[in-house]
């Protein structure tokens, strides 16, 4: 087993919540690391993957100040709390955490980062830890919205009636996992995107694909869809009026539609009477109370459903779907987003979230590797 150092390297979000900056933390004699939660696991980290919500706390309004940075990463299991049973001492594994938030001393943009154990999978043998450092929050995303909030019917027991879904926005990080996703549960995916993305969805599993920019996409999209019409739908863009979209794409004569956004709040009027909206909260599938400062609240409670569901499918669904896997190929039933791995390590980390809070990427992931 490797040691576990005094200190460590981790990258903290500065008072004026406008920076971040590399910094020295504890780690060896932290109580949380000696004595580690039964759930939890130690992971040293080797790769970190980049997400919108990682700029949007570190260097804006949401996040803590002082908070250690960072959501994704992938390393070696250093430590094992004892209800942690699919992983063990010394395997790779990958998850995520609530960074840049409420807490002042773990984060996945570090050197270690301790970690709820069942949001962890154990990495295929030939999966890259930058390729694994992708996956959680946005696979974890499209799972949580898929199979807790609209319960369609997982992978291993796929659906065999003609059932469609729309996913609104296939070339985000979310849509590229839950396009593929709905596809193996048996669904006819309707997605939107860029038409430079289209062969690229079709691979994935799309059915039928829409240039997100038509004027008359949401009329397009019900003419496609026939007299059955669209009842599920993914907006894995949630802002600049596609909620809005989303919604008028939908089906006019079934008695209940439901729509998950990605980002709260992203219906600016009321729904139709059959049209519920739900904003997915990735945090709850961590299974214990959270707080966030920024959005003026005290604690969010344990959501026992996210929490099992979760823990099952990492157990049961997800290594069926990377078995097999091949590093830049994925596996026979499963890819990862085109990677865009940036030099520099951790001290450069700060470089590829200014990256994304340009906006100067496409359709690829940015990591780091870490060690």
């Amino acid at each position: 087993m490797s040691s576990i150092p005094a200190t460590i390297k981790a990258l903290r979000v500065q008072e004026d919540k406008s920076d971040v900056r590399l910094v020295e933390i504890p780690l060896a004699e932290r109580p949380d690391v000696k004595n580690i939660n039964d759930d939890y696991i130690l992971l040293k980290v080797k790769a970190v993957g980049l997400n919108p919500t990682d700029w949007k706390h570190a260097l804006g309004p949401l996040g803590t100040a002082g908070a250690i940075v960072g959501c994704d990463a992938a390393g070696e299991v250093i430590k094992v709390g004892s209800n942690v049973t699919h992983l063990k001492i010394g395997d790779r594994a990958a998850g995520f955490t609530l960074g840049s938030n409420s807490q002042m001393e773990n984060g996945a943009f570090a050197e270690y980062v301790l970690y709820v154990g069942h949001v962890c999978f154990k990495l295929p043998e030939e999966m890259s830890y930058a390729e694994a450092a992708g996956f959680p929050v946005p696979h974890l995303t499209a799972v949580q919205a898929l199979y807790i909030h609209l319960r369609i019917a997982p992978p291993s027991a796929p659906i065999t009636t003609q059932t469609s879904i729309l996913i609104w926005g296939g070339s985000t990080a979310v849509g590229h996992h839950a396009v593929q996703l709905a596809a193996l549960s048996g669904y006819k995916v309707f997605v939107t995107a860029s038409p430079a993305a289209f062969e690229d969805l079709k691979a994935l599993g799309a059915s039928e694909l829409f240039d997100y920019k038509d004027p008359d996409v949401a009329q397009k999209i019900k003419a496609a869809a026939g007299e059955q019409g669209i009842t599920l739908a993914v907006d894995t863009v949630s802002e600049n009026g596609t909620t809005e979209l989303v919604v008028a794409s939908l089906s006019t004569t079934s008695a209940k539609n439901h729509v998950i956004t990605v980002l709260p709040n992203a219906l600016k009027s009321a729904p139709p009477k059959n049209t519920s909206i739900q904003g997915a909260a990735l945090p709850f599938v961590l299974g214990i109370p959270f707080f966030h400062h920024a959005l003026g609240q005290t604690e969010y409670p344990v959501s026992v459903e996210d929490r099992d569901v979760t823990s099952k499918w990492i157990v049961d669904e997800f290594p069926k779907l990377v078995e097999g896997w091949r590093e830049g190929r994925g596996s026979p039933k499963f890819v990862g987003q085109r990677l865009r791995i940036l030099p520099g390590g951790l001290e450069s980390v700060v470089e590829g979230l200014r990256i994304l809070k340009r906006g100067d990427y496409g359709r690829e992931k940015l990591v780091y590797n870490i060690a």
